[in-house]
């Protein structure tokens, strides 16, 4: 289970001068400064891929209260320093690495019911958000705008854009007529498949056949 299936909807970039404070004005996880300008480089994506193994998980001997799954697993992003770079009048980002981290908070297992094919579903959520945020970062670092207001707010188009997208893909990977999260052992071998295919190749994630 994916207790925050689209991390990205609150990372939103804020322009220089804005007020960290404002709703929308930042990062969830960290405030990204604005301002700086680089001479090479690009946005950058790391902390995925991964494998991700039951020590990313805290434990626990029973499920929360209102909880039907026995884990579930939360993402987050923390963005360095935003930097522009003004190249023949088109402003784009300079070099800024976009790490995705796991939200502790809201990353646990019950200890009991810890099996591989429930580490393997996990996974799967972890995976399909980072596909869609390396896809998110390959866009922003495409970004060219007039100005750099223009490009924040082209930027927040995107990461709202694959926001939906990893929202989607997320309910789907869990509903009934998929995964059932992880209960359906053909659809969950399906996804895995489509995962692995879509991250050697660098194609966009979608729904398995």
């Amino acid at each position: 289970m994916c207790d925050t299936p689209s991390p990205a909807r609150r990372n939103r970039p804020v322009a220089s001068g804005a007020n960290p404070d404002t709703p929308h004005a930042g990062f969830t996880a960290a405030q990204p400064a604005g301002g700086g300008t680089t001479p090479q480089g690009g946005p950058r994506l790391s902390g995925w891929p991964r494998q991700l193994t039951w020590s990313d998980f805290t434990d626990i001997q029973n499920r929360p209260s209102g909880e039907s799954e026995d884990a579930t697993i939360a993402m987050a992003m923390r963005p360095g320093s935003l930097r522009f770079l003004e190249e023949g009048g088109q402003h784009r980002l300079g070099e800024v690495e976009f790490q995705m981290v796991l939200n502790e908070g809201g990353t646990w297992v019950v200890t009991s019911a810890k099996t591989a094919e429930l580490l393997r579903h996990e996974q799967g959520h972890y995976d399909i958000v980072g596909l869609c945020y390396r896809d998110m970062v390959n866009e922003i670092r495409a970004l060219r705008e007039r100005s750099r207001n223009r490009l924040v707010r082209a930027i927040r188009r995107v990461m709202s854009a694959h926001d939906r997208r990893a929202d989607s893909l997320t309910r789907e990977y869990d509903s009934e007529q998929q995964t059932n999260h992880g209960r359906n052992s053909a659809r969950q071998q399906a996804w895995s498949r489509q995962i692995e295919s879509c991250r050697r190749s660098g194609a966009r994630m979608t729904v398995p056949d």
